[in-house]
């Protein structure tokens, strides 16, 4: 590995590069909360249209991330940045000069396109630039940045909707993408064995590892999401929960996810990252209950507070695990494996909001996150397994 200077092309660059383009991608995605269902509504959307506008970011993202991941293995990293950044660019003007509906719906599925370029290929790129002794550590810092965007963007768009009016937003994230764009032209330089390698997206596919560790991806973007549609009213109901202060509450998980990655991430290169997993899991299976249990604000905030730590020690391991992964086979193919964890995550997005729904409608909410909780316990089995079957075959593998 080349040495840790700030310069072109060096791992602190990178990092800084991966870091700032997922800050960028989360920050355009929450900025439009506030804004876009509102202006929409004027454009004649009905709630049920808003509804497929917000969840085709998902879609996109998920159809999307198979062929990023097979490109950025052929032809390099640099390239897919540089174009999903392109396509943030213009999908982030599309929102702010639409005059239809139709057109609001080709600027989400645009930005879900670009997302998926850009998670793939950065988080292919650090796996690319730092050892396994330090990847959990570096990809748990790229993952601030994706909380710091989420938390602030929301807020952000709509600051710059009261001064400004609604194409405010969107300029200055269009201007933000510009600066971003600046640093991924200087800075980003493929590592010279990408280009060479080919897409192994079906053999990883077939790999129990992957498939595990995607499982765990899965369970962690479903959690959180499910409580999207159930614990507003929940909140609104045992708390009198003004929609302010539920906007507030729901950025305390993504507080104790950002805090906590680096941390978690760190603690995967030195303990393992199944390990971690398989805590992670049984702590995140048994915080989700109790996010229905609080009769007081502080007390609901420290349940947050404590589900977000627990989805971060789930999520941040599955990172680096699926660059070890590819190791395992002979390494350079990162750009498939961080295909297959977008679209894990995407569906766990997807998901997450019905299963949650429906329980919630059924049994009520705490009934509701119980079981979601023992479902999450019921998986901890699988993952046991694999690293039994992964700890055998490394074994016999290296014997002489």
């Amino acid at each position: 590995m080349r040495g840790f200077a700030f310069s072109r092309g060096s791992p602190r660059a990178i990092l800084l590069v991966v870091t700032l383009a997922i800050f960028t991608d989360m920050l355009v995605y929450g900025l439009v909360v506030p804004i876009l269902p509102r202006y929409a509504t004027t454009l004649g959307a009905s709630q049920a249209a808003i509804g497929l506008l917000f969840g085709s970011y998902a879609v996109a993202l998920l159809v999307a991330t198979p062929f990023w991941g097979i490109l950025s293995d052929r032809v390099g990293r640099r390239g897919p940045m540089l174009w999903g950044l392109i396509g943030l660019a213009i999908a982030t003007l599309l929102f702010a000069f639409a005059r239809s509906f139709p057109e609001l719906m080709i600027a989400r599925l645009l930005q879900g396109v670009s997302a998926a370029a850009t998670w793939t290929a950065g988080l292919a790129l650090l796996a690319d630039y730092f050892p396994p002794a330090t990847r959990g550590k570096m990809m748990g810092i790229a993952l601030t940045g994706m909380a710091v965007g989420t938390l602030i963007g929301p807020s952000f768009g709509g600051l710059l909707f009261e001064w400004g009016g609604y194409r405010l937003p969107f300029l200055v994230a269009a201007s933000l993408a510009i600066l971003d764009g600046v640093a991924r032209v200087w800075f980003l330089v493929d590592p010279p064995h990408v280009a060479d390698k080919r897409p192994v997206l079906f053999n990883l596919l077939r790999e129990r590892s992957v498939l595990g560790t995607n499982l765990v991806v899965m369970l962690g973007a479903a959690i959180p999401s499910l409580l999207e549609p159930t614990l507003p009213l929940h909140l609104q109901e045992h708390l009198s929960a003004s929609p302010g202060i539920i906007g507030v509450l729901f950025g305390v998980p993504t507080l104790a996810y950002g805090i906590s990655a680096p941390v978690f991430g760190a603690l995967s290169d030195r303990l393992g990252r199944v390990r971690l997993m398989v805590v992670g899991l049984v702590a995140m299976a048994l915080a989700l209950p109790l996010v229905a249990l609080p009769r007081s604000m502080p007390m609901e905030v420290g349940a947050l507070l404590l589900l977000g730590g627990t989805v971060s020690l789930v999520l941040t391991p599955t990172l680096p695990e699926l660059a070890d992964a590819v190791d395992r086979r002979g390494g350079g193919a990162y750009g498939a494996a961080y295909a297959v964890y977008t679209a894990a995550y995407s569906f766990g997005m997807m998901t997450g909001p019905v299963a949650g729904g429906l329980l919630a409608g059924a049994f009520g909410l705490p009934v509701a996150l119980v079981i979601c909780g023992l479902a999450v316990l019921l998986c901890i089995p699988v993952l046991i397994t694999i690293a039994h079957n992964r700890t055998v075959i490394r074994k016999v593998t290296s014997s002489p």
